[in-house]
């Protein structure tokens, strides 16, 4: 018997299932062909050392992604930087199917559900992250796995599609900040489609449930500490330069408030609305044009009118989910503030099929009324047709470039060509973080910048060096003077080890040593010899 808060969504058949393992396979081909081989720069030189040795992560942690990531990289063999980067890869070919059904259940048509699936498995920014370890791709699929589970309730009035819902979005908080910021359109979503007690206590108890385990994954990760996470890496040499001591950082719930307050981030946020909100929304557009094939955008203004007429509450909340997303990128002034576009694909995604389905419901209504509606099927494959080719024509001598050579090459000339994947040399990041490891001594300490941080520790964990400590030298943004405690940490080990900087430091208060130039294996390095009396 229907339950009655079900409301008719169009129907998932075995040959949706079947579309939407199509349309994931396409897309984990193309990302597999391309994908980042080994070992990259910065967080994602980060995501891949503290995937293999479970540490704890910059903020907000991440530490649901960190525990799965793990998991799948448990499956397969081979190098485990590579691991890390095909779970991104599967992830994104995860959330493609994802889309195909969301847009299936809302606008019907199978051939409007495909093309905007492809469509986003296609764009540049997406399909890059989908070749490198980050968080992004990931967020996506969560994202795309909240709205499915929360629509497949809506359709059947089953509590548990409630509840896996709820629970995705609780477990999301452990995996990135986007998934969170659906919240309050979820909340609104509730609001106007269920009464039940039973619906609130499934979204209640499923949710909860995620935070308890996103939080058990902190505690997992912060009681295993190895000496490549963010703690040791960045945070307790230098926690001067946050007011604090080591007092303030010695257990779990401190660190946790470190973590999720982004105190190192916090600058950045809301800093002036008035300049950044149209700044970044400027740079927001130009990145859709740039990534969307011509046309695009006003399919996905159509998807919005259509989901706003017909389906009002489902509109409501991808608007909802979209809007809190771009209202915390456009106040969030950070260098690379253009990767938090991601997440937001998910929703243009569905807009743009969702105007589709509307165009081709217009067709196939215009035929009827005419009383040819035989001829709507080849109609709406002509129409179809239409559109993969306009796409095709715009995105396809793009793919076919990036097939040819292995890798994204069409983010040559972004500011992503050398960082964190050097398209120009595959090997570049294991060669120096290796050339490192190998120009100093078994027990070390070495301060260097953010971008071969990790990816040293990665490279003498695998040679089983653990000894060598690797630390960020400057790591709270604005700040290039070494932190008071950066100093005293120097000070207690620099008779009984060898430590040494990548670049010269900088400021008065390292006039205390003795600062000499080596040389070894091709790395320069400057060697903290002494204090002055």
């Amino acid at each position: 018997m229907a339950d009655r808060n079900a409301v008719s969504l169009s129907p998932l058949t075995r040959l949706d299932l079947a579309l939407a393992l199509a349309v994931a396979c396409a897309s984990l081909a193309l990302y597999v062909r391309t994908l980042a081989p080994g070992l990259l720069y910065g967080d994602s030189g980060e995501f891949q050392t503290l995937v293999y040795s479970l540490g704890m992560t910059h903020p907000t942690g991440y530490p649901v992604y960190v525990l799965l990531g793990r998991l799948f990289t448990l499956l397969l063999s081979g190098d485990p930087a590579w691991r890390v980067n095909l779970f991104s890869a599967v992830l994104g070919a995860w959330t493609v199917a994802c889309l195909y059904l969301i847009v299936r259940l809302l606008a019907a048509w199978r051939l409007a559900a495909v093309t905007a699936s492809l469509t986003l498995a296609i764009i540049p920014l997406f399909w890059y992250f989908s070749d490198i370890a980050e968080l992004y791709v990931p967020a996506c699929a969560f994202l795309g796995s909240v709205v499915l589970c929360l629509l497949r309730w809506r359709q059947s009035g089953k509590w548990p599609w409630l509840a896996a819902s709820a629970l995705l979005g609780g477990l999301g908080l452990g995996v990135h900040s986007s998934v969170a910021l659906a919240a309050p359109g979820v909340l609104v979503y509730l609001a106007l489609t269920t009464r039940a007690r039973r619906d609130w206590l499934a979204a209640f108890g499923g949710a909860l449930l995620g935070v308890l385990l996103a939080l058990a994954a902190f505690f997992v990760l912060d009681a295993h500490n190895p000496d490549a996470g963010y703690y040791h890496a960045t945070v307790e040499p230098s926690l001067s330069v946050w007011n604090m001591t080591t007092a303030d950082f010695d257990s779990p719930f401190e660190r946790l408030r470190f973590l999720y307050a982004a105190r190192q981030f916090r600058y950045a946020m809301f800093p002036d609305p008035a300049r950044t909100m149209p700044e970044i929304f400027g740079a927001y557009v130009d990145a859709l044009k740039a990534g969307l094939a011509p046309g695009s955008l006003a399919w996905i203004g159509l998807g919005l009118v259509a989901l706003a007429v017909r389906r009002w509450r489902e509109g409501l909340l991808l608007f909802l989910g979209w809007g809190m997303q771009l209202f915390f990128i456009t106040n969030y002034a950070i260098s690379d503030v253009v990767v938090f576009f991601v997440p937001t694909f998910v929703f243009l995604a569905v807009w743009l099929g969702s105007g589709l389905g509307m165009l081709l419901d217009i067709l196939a209504g215009g035929l009827k009324r005419l009383r040819w509606q035989r001829w709507t099927i080849p109609t709406a494959a002509l129409l179809g047709a239409v559109v993969l080719g306009l796409t095709v024509r715009a995105m396809g001598g793009m793919m076919a470039r990036a097939w040819a050579a292995r890798a994204p090459v069409f983010m040559y000339g972004s500011e992503f060509a050398e960082y964190p994947y050097p398209l120009a040399d595959a090997d570049a990041v294991r060669t120096r973080a290796q050339a490192i490891v190998d120009a100093v001594e078994e027990n070390a300490i070495v301060f260097l910048d953010w971008d071969l941080l990790f990816p040293c520790y990665y490279v003498a964990w695998q040679e089983g060096r653990p000894g060598i400590d690797f630390h960020e030298t400057y790591p709270q943004e604005g700040v290039t003077q070494l932190a008071d405690s950066t100093i005293a940490y120097i000070e207690a080990n620099v008779a009984s080890r060898p430590v040494y900087f990548l670049t010269r430091p900088q400021g008065s208060s390292m006039l205390r040593f003795d600062i000499r130039p080596v040389r070894r294996g091709g790395v320069s390095l400057y060697q903290v010899v002494g204090g002055q009396p």
